[in-house]
């Protein structure tokens, strides 16, 4: 599956395990994302009664808060120094935090009120943003070479998918019960703590996080907006805004659209996200492989491209009619696998440009502008999304009953943003400083440097700081 490579902390070498572990993290997380985005709105909108603009209002708000929380937490990582390593400690330190935001939203009963969403929101978003940035910044000094990392995220993406087929087959899983939203929401919320726990020890048991100390210049507002402008900065975060907000507007209505205007039955839906994930679980391992040959920002683009021209197709699938529902959702699933793990992929490359222009290692920085980036679309396409249900006179509880305008506006709300977001994040992509050929010239002017710092110091060369490898 992964192959051996050495790793920056020099003669040490990075084993299948550890690969195998650092991907394995992702699967707690995804487990919440889908669900936080597709089955908790509409539950507190739904089952417990809440005001769609409310509800849409409170997601938006609190994800945005995150955009301020993220930095933070990327620049507390880059300067954290202790005897268990840069990132290890806070991986596990981001368990607990996640549980709790968990069992607040998924085991939610019918009495709470709009702040017991905000707290579960609040805590929910910030573990599962430890835990995130945790994971990719272990996994941007794990592996070394601009097609090393496509594997690496390539898998780290597999395993999120594969997190989230598992928590969507519950509902057939548990059969009948599916149709008793508390139920089968609460049955995702102790899958989700159930896997945490092991597998996020297991991640910091294996994965090698070597202490670093390094001088980091003060990172203030200056230096955040230094960072944007770079760039190869600037086109990954606003593309990653732009697919996250145009796969969230569509996630944020899938059960209303398939429910109510292709008059599918609510426990039918998890065949759905299946068929689109698990198609991804399959594609994104050769898109892993594929993109460092053709280039990852050609890649990217090709997938936004591919969501403005799957979205259309959505109008046209019969009602009822899951097995034609099912393909057209799995092709959409290949272009979503690429459009995650892609990005996450360039930024790493983009971080060794960085210390190439004599910059700091800002790996936790640039990864939480990246998650912030994803976090914002997802804000607002929830919130915009139920906002927009709600001008339009789009009723829940009447499913397809509601009139024939509120209908019409689902069905631009659900095929017609990804398809717009997907056109904009593609033209980013056209002419993407970072090629693989510079990427090249980069890393080798990288390793150089390293070296000589190592034998003029006569110690080896530091975490984040790779040495040579083969030609890929």
């Amino acid at each position: 599956m992964m192959q051996h490579e050495p790793t920056a902390a020099g003669a040490a070498t990075v084993t299948i395990t550890a690969q195998i572990a650092i991907a394995l993290a992702s699967v707690p997380m995804a487990m919440m994302t889908l669900p936080l985005v597709v089955n908790v709105p509409e539950y507190f909108g739904n089952a417990l009664g809440l005001n769609l603009a409310l509800v849409g209002t409170i997601f938006m708000a609190v994800r945005i808060f995150d955009i301020v929380v993220d930095p933070v937490l990327g620049l507390a990582m880059d300067s954290t120094t202790t005897r268990w390593g840069r990132f290890r400690p806070w991986l596990i330190a981001g368990v607990p935090i996640f549980i709790a935001g968990t069992a607040m939203l998924f085991m939610a009963r019918p009495g709470i009120g709009p702040g017991h969403l905000v707290a579960g929101l609040v805590l929910a978003y910030l573990g599962w943003s430890i835990l995130s940035l945790a994971q990719l910044s272990l996994a941007a000094g794990l592996v070394r070479g601009y097609a090393a990392r496509a594997r690496i995220y390539a898998w780290i993406q597999t395993s999120f998918l594969g997190g989230i087929c598992i928590v969507m087959l519950l509902p057939l899983i548990i059969g009948a019960r599916a149709n008793d939203p508390a139920a089968a929401l609460s049955a995702m919320g102790w899958l989700i703590i159930g896997a945490t726990i092991p597998i996020v020890a297991f991640t910091a048991a294996v994965v090698p996080d070597p202490t670093v100390v390094q001088k980091h210049q003060r990172l203030g507002l200056r230096g955040y907006a230094a960072l944007l402008a770079r760039p190869a900065v600037a086109r990954l975060v606003v593309a990653d805004l732009l697919f996250g907000l145009g796969f969230g507007v569509a996630s944020a209505v899938l059960v209303f659209f398939f429910v109510a205007v292709k008059g599918f039955d609510r426990s039918v839906l998890g065949v759905l996200l299946i068929a689109q994930m698990a198609t991804g679980l399959i594609a994104v391992p050769l898109m892993g492989a594929l993109v460092a040959r053709i280039g990852k920002h050609v890649a990217l683009g090709m997938c936004g491209i591919g969501a403005l021209a799957i979205c259309p197709i959505m109008f046209l699938v019969p009602e009822r009619n899951l097995l034609t529902a099912a393909i057209v959702m799995a092709v959409w699933g290949i272009f979503y696998g690429g459009v995650t793990f892609i990005p996450r992929s360039m930024m790493a490359d983009a971080g060794d440009e960085l210390r190439h222009a004599g910059g700091s290692d800002r790996t936790g920085v640039l990864y939480a502008l990246l998650i912030s980036s994803w976090k914002l679309g997802g804000a607002l396409s929830v919130g915009l999304a139920f906002i927009a249900l709600d001008l339009i006179g789009y009723q829940p509880k009447l499913a397809g009953g509601n009139s024939v305008e509120a209908l019409n506006g689902l069905k631009l709300l659900f095929a017609g943003t990804p398809a717009i977001m997907g056109l904009l994040g593609a033209l980013l992509c056209w002419r993407y400083p970072l090629t693989a050929a510079r990427c090249a010239e980069i890393r080798q002017a990288l390793d150089a440097r390293d070296a000589r710092a190592s034998i003029a110091t006569g110690v080896a060369a530091p975490a984040g700081a790779a040495l040579p490898q083969p030609a890929e």
